[in-house]
């Protein structure tokens, strides 16, 4: 065992050291450049861009006016401060931030409530661990299809559901039937994996550029808040052996339907100001209203039918 011990803190060494050589290779953000003020290295590093994707005459002409000329907007933007009370002053962010949260915390909490649960499904503890490992690889790569091809609310409010489902259908299967409770329990799993694999990108996509990182910091920090709560649920089979479950199985569904009041994002540019993610929902309203108001022009009235 302290032979392992000694090979393990070795990989780990070589790990952490040639992952120091790694950021010499990587670019800066352009975008987060032009807003510190570092014009002409956000031109750089954009000719560098174009040069690797065979683009060489394209970057050759362009230059740092070029750049603050088309970056007008960012530019202003960055001169102006913006803390955590921005994710909840306005009225389509605060209902964004407010549900992203509760899937951020309720994907955390059922994920980690049913890694708390293994030894209760009656299977080799060891075995059902590396299922449990083994189902996140085609979650996640359904989940990219999905996302990429459907929607991003869809496949979020979807995966969200049916685990919910799935571990409140174990409440009702029989003890001996391990199985089938193992069955639905890895199924679970995998749905809360996919909900991780997406509402990782979904949250980047709804918070404007401005508070970005502010809302993703927010965001990750109800993660944590639902994976410490998991062990707290776990403990209320005392009062009543199915209580833990529902409440597991409960947060993902309110959550998946609190996910459908979500703007879709798939195809749709990336948001920079919080002013930006007023109106873009503030059109579709709008849009919405003309749909509606034009469906109901073309269907046929059935008074004047009746006459």
């Amino acid at each position: 065992m302290h032979r392992w011990g000694r090979s393990q803190y070795k990989e780990i060494q070589a790990g952490v050291f040639s992952s120091l050589l790694f950021p010499r290779w990587f670019a800066e953000s352009a975008r987060w450049l032009v807003m510190t003020g570092r014009h002409d290295h956000a031109a750089q590093q954009l000719k560098r861009v174009a040069r690797i994707n065979g683009k060489k005459e394209e970057g050759d002409k362009f230059n740092t006016e070029a750049l603050i000329s088309n970056m007008q907007k960012e530019i202003a933007s960055s001169k102006s401060s913006y803390t955590f009370i921005d994710l909840v002053r306005t009225p389509v962010m605060r209902r964004i931030s407010c549900c992203l949260c509760f899937v951020w915390f309720s994907t955390s909490f059922a994920y980690y409530g049913l890694a708390m649960d293994l030894q209760n499904f009656g299977v080799n503890i060891f075995l059902i661990q590396l299922v449990f490992g083994a189902v996140d690889f085609p979650a996640k790569f359904i989940s990219v299809l999905t996302i990429s091809f459907i929607g991003r609310r869809f496949t979020q409010a979807c995966v969200l559901i049916l685990a919910g489902l799935s571990i409140i259908a174990n409440i009702f299967v029989p003890q001996d039937l391990k199985t089938l409770r193992t069955v639905l329990a890895v199924f679970g799993k995998g749905c809360l994996a996919a909900s991780f694999n997406c509402v990782y990108l979904y949250t980047s996509e709804l918070y404007p550029t401005v508070v970005r990182q502010t809302g993703m910091g927010l965001t990750n920090t109800m993660a944590r808040l639902g994976s410490m709560t998991a062990p707290l649920a776990k403990m209320l089979e005392d009062y009543m052996p199915s209580l833990p479950l529902i409440i597991y199985g409960g947060a993902p569904i309110i959550s998946g339907i609190t996910a459908a009041f979500l703007p879709e994002t798939l195809n749709v540019p990336l948001p920079e100001t919080i002013e930006e993610v007023e109106r873009q929902s503030k059109h579709l309203r709008d849009e919405e209203q003309q749909m509606k108001i034009l469906l109901k022009s073309t269907m046929p009235d059935p008074a004047k039918e009746a006459s």
